[in-house]
């Protein structure tokens, strides 16, 4: 049996760090993925709001670039030792 005592019933969890342009940035990519469909279904069925759309999915590609790169940079800095 093992001695459980002297440990924690779970392991600590350290929360990384996030600021609050990146938090922005992630709800940015979550809301312009939503309208970038919602305004594609609506234009697909009614021929209309293509421009919307069009832009909603440059808004949400942009985002998502920024993201990734930001998460990559993250993964990155961990490997290495470093914190931002």
């Amino acid at each position: 049996m093992t001695d459980t005592t002297t440990r924690p019933a779970r392991p600590v969890t350290e929360w990384p760090t996030r600021t609050s342009v990146r938090t922005y940035a992630e709800l940015l990519l979550g809301l312009s993925f939503a309208a970038a469909v919602a305004f594609g279904g609506y234009s697909a069925a009614t021929g209309h709001m293509a421009i919307a759309a069009q832009g909603a999915a440059i808004v949400f590609l942009v985002t998502l670039t920024c993201v990734l790169v930001s998460w990559f940079r993250q993964v990155d800095a961990e490997e290495s030792g470093t914190r931002d």
